[in-house]
């Protein structure tokens, strides 16, 4: 087999495109900060009841003012040791704008991405179809009440026995 000269430069090159390809993927979803990458969950996410069990949220309410603007990204707590990310929703000024989802097995780029009702995409984000159904459901409000993450646990701290925060 001949060597090509100079292949490397080719890989190198390739290597390149790919990587800025994904990124612009990634901006595709959400805008770039830390609280929207946030694959697992920090220790002071908060939990949420739900019929089937449980969901982490993070941040809380305690850490959101009524003209928030970032991520707020929801795990599933199931059978696996580890949640899973379920979503990531970025709101500005308190206003939900857009949502990025991912099924269990998923891993990268988010399996939907929609963007709210009368909203265009941000500077540098990929238009995305619009979100439909979520104005009024409770997990998509800017507000979720959750309790402590240890509610949880085995042998819950007395905050548990209260309503959600």
């Amino acid at each position: 087999m001949k060597r090509v000269e100079g292949g490397w430069r080719i890989v190198v090159a390739l290597a390149l495109v790919l990587a800025s390809a994904a990124a612009q993927a990634a901006r595709a979803a959400a805008p770039e900060s830390s609280a929207c990458a946030l694959q697992s969950p920090p220790e002071d996410a908060g939990a949420v009841a739900t019929p089937g069990g449980f969901l982490l949220v993070y941040p809380r309410n305690a850490h959101l003012p009524d003209d928030y603007t970032g991520c707020k990204t929801l795990w599933v707590m199931d059978v696996d040791p580890q949640p899973w990310r379920w979503a990531t929703l970025w709101f500005v000024d308190g206003r939900l704008q857009r949502v990025a989802s991912w099924r269990r097995d998923s891993r990268g780029e988010p399996d939907l991405t929609c963007t709210m009702p009368g909203v265009a995409p941000a500077p540098g984000m990929a238009a995305a179809p619009v979100c439909e159904g979520l104005e009024d459901h409770p997990w998509a409000a800017l507000r979720l009440p959750s309790w402590p993450r240890a509610c949880i646990g085995d042998a819950p701290p007395p905050a548990c026995e209260g309503e959600p925060e």
